[in-house]
């Protein structure tokens, strides 16, 4: 069993605070990132670690140690596009940006740890790789574009955390197996024919197609689950122009999310049949748009186990985390090998640290980022 030192722990704790407040000052969104990505490459010359860019756009990936096993352990770098309400010495420096998600305290966090193995590389039981990841938040999955161009490669586990303002600080929260949610969010078009509303038999009712298509979907869903846990939210419908046309295009935006796979399947199947019976008895067109933004997060069950034995005796209380909903692209890296994301507890209500992510008020007690600074070291000392 590792023991990590009190001294020193506070000692990388004040460093990883100091970079998270740093960062906290610049965020930035998506891909483009560049004084995230010069902070942190900044930081990495500074401590001697070698890193490459070759994985994508403001990406960076350091390694260390020796080893037959690579370890690899991921931080997203991103913001969002939210202006801080937040009075603080460090507020948000870029207008209508702003870390509402703590990604800057996963990049610190993972900094920090940067800095403790360095200084202990030669004892390091197997090899890490440091992966800070753009575009967790955006459209396009940074996460996808790293693990397409390699950056898995040779890894055996893969790791990740995230700041909780549900989770008391202090505490590490963990789920076992199924953990978070793949997302499908599906666009449906459906084309008819234009003509006046006086004359109805001369045209295709768009709107018509959508709204039977709708009812039908939902109820195919629900059938096909069985004991499936899922999502089916239709965010979007909107078809016609004016009152006095018969419309020509309806469209509808659904976020589907699920964690089986077959399920998956399943109802993309029970979903084009209908769609397309519905547009061809109505005689007019549909076009499906059905592509997966993020799987599901299966947290491997031994990894968890070792996971929480080993944070358990270096003295963290663990938390077991119930299922969520909502998805992390985290799981592209999960799509290549084994791994886990565990929680650490950001929530102090002396504090007043109560507000959830993605809100302008977001802010969360630091003293969580020791929380997970010693969770990564315990548990990277104790790989066999």
């Amino acid at each position: 069993m590792y023991k990590m030192e009190n001294k020193e722990l506070e000692r990388i704790f004040d460093y990883s605070l100091s970079m998270r407040r740093l960062l906290h000052q610049y965020p930035e969104v998506g891909f483009e990132l560049p004084k995230t990505v010069s902070v942190i490459e900044e930081e990495l010359k500074k401590l001697g670690i070698e890193y490459t860019n070759k994985y994508g756009k403001c990406s960076i990936v350091a390694n260390m140690g020796k080893g037959e096993k690579t370890l690899a352990i991921r931080a997203d770098i991103d913001a969002l596009p939210i202006e801080e309400a937040n009075d603080i010495p460090y507020r948000s420096k870029h207008r209508g940006m702003m870390h509402a998600c703590g990604h800057d305290s996963h990049a610190a966090v993972l900094l920090g740890v940067a800095k403790y193995l360095k200084e202990r590389e030669e004892m390091l039981p197997c090899k890490v790789r440091l992966i800070f990841q753009p575009s967790e938040e955006g459209a396009v999955s940074g996460a996808k574009m790293m693990v397409d161009n390699g950056v898995m490669d040779g890894v055996d586990t893969v790791l990740c955390t995230h700041c909780e303002n549900e989770l008391d600080v202090g505490k590490v929260g963990i789920c076992y197996g199924d953990y978070m949610a793949a997302c499908i969010p599906a666009k449906i078009r459906f084309f008819g024919k234009a003509s006046h509303a006086a004359i109805p038999e001369a045209g295709i009712d768009a709107v018509a197609m959508a709204v039977e298509a709708y009812t039908r979907m939902k109820e195919a869903v629900s059938n096909e689950a069985g004991e499936n846990k899922y999502i089916w939210n239709v965010g979007h419908l909107s078809g016609g122009t004016v009152h006095n046309i018969v419309p020509d295009l309806c469209e509808m935006d659904i976020s589907f999310r699920f964690y089986n796979k077959e399920f998956a399947k399943r109802v993309e199947e029970k979903v084009r049949a209908i769609c397309n019976e519905t547009a061809e008895r109505y005689g007019g067109k549909t076009e499906i748009s059905w592509v997966m933004s993020t799987g599901a997060i299966h947290n491997d069950e031994k990894i968890t186990a070792d996971f929480e034995k080993c944070v358990k005796e270096n003295g963290i209380p663990v938390k077991l985390m119930p299922q969520k909903k909502s998805s992390e692209d985290f799981a592209w890296f999960l799509s290549k090998t084994k791994g886990m994301i565990f929680r650490f507890g950001t929530r102090n209500e002396e504090k007043g640290f109560t507000a959830l992510a993605h809100r302008s008020d977001f802010m969360i007690d630091e003293d969580g980022m020791k929380t997970a600074i010693l969770a990564f070291c315990s548990y990277i000392f104790s790989v066999e």
